[in-house]
């Protein structure tokens, strides 16, 4: 059983666009001001890379599961010994996927390929939809949802089903235009599923000239309460506590009069 306070630590940086060793070697540089005893570190969505919108240029990026930067990731959550989140551009059999990936100090890992590709922004016509469901990790007492920037626009693909899981773990790159939605969605999933939700966003300003804000990644808790603490680097950390969180759902289980879904 695992006692103390759940700590999470969210690396929002500035992605130096199409360049993966510039950013593995900013993350190492900031995996040395994560706090001592952190369980999970959680980067932006597409953290290696930023998003690319050219095909041609996405494959001569993208990585297979075993390459460079998982293999980093994995040295890395041996070596601070917590779990590392985010998504990288990835390639499976030819084909693109924008692939979260949760990768624990005992090198057990889970990927997900995203569900619902932001057709806005072309990401449909480079990156494959990914047709599983969000996964659910079992890590140091909680269990982790995973999902990927406009998955969160979704709420039954969210939804929280019978308390399976105590967290919704959101990586973005979420442009400065929407923040407004970003903020209100983040909440409103906390408040609705009754569990913590942890938003990463990227920040700075993208080979494509469109920007993202700094200080919009979040820790929120189970009734919608704001409990990031921002540091003087780019990691923002928080505690969180299980037995909080299942005193509240026992105190008001409004869980029970949810409705019965399958999603398909």
């Amino acid at each position: 059983m695992f006692s103390r306070n759940f700590r999470v630590s969210l690396i929002e940086d500035n992605i130096v666009w199409g360049d993966k060793h510039a950013n593995l070697a900013q993350l190492k540089r900031n995996m040395q001001n994560v706090p001592e005893d952190t369980d999970l570190v959680v980067l932006p969505e597409l953290f290696t890379t930023g998003f690319v919108a050219d095909r041609d240029q996405a494959m001569a990026l993208a990585e297979r599961n075993i390459d460079e930067t998982m293999n980093l990731i994995h040295q890395l959550a041996a070596k601070y010994q917590c779990a590392i989140a985010g998504s990288f551009l990835a390639h499976t059999a030819g084909q693109l996927f924008n692939r979260a990936f949760f990768i624990e100090p005992s090198g057990e890992e889970t990927f997900y390929d995203k569900r619902h590709l932001f057709t806005f922004g072309g990401e449909d016509k480079v990156y494959k939809q990914g047709h599983t469901p969000a996964p659910i990790i079992r890590f140091r007492g909680f269990n982790i949802k995973m999902i990927i920037c406009y998955d969160l626009r979704f709420p039954v693909f969210c939804r929280n089903v019978k308390n399976n899981y105590d967290i919704l773990l959101v990586v973005a790159n979420w442009p400065k235009a929407r923040e407004n939605a970003w903020r209100q969605l983040l909440f409103g999933r906390a408040i609705e599923n009754v569990a913590y939700v942890l938003g990463v966003n990227r920040c700075g300003v993208d080979n494509s000239g469109i920007e993202f804000s700094e200080n919009s990644s979040f820790v929120i808790d189970f009734k919608g309460k704001l409990i990031t603490e921002r540091t003087t680097s780019p990691v923002i950390a928080a505690d969180l506590s299980l037995p909080a969180l299942n005193r509240f759902r026992e105190k008001f289980p409004v869980w029970q009069d949810a409705d019965d879904f399958t999603i398909r």
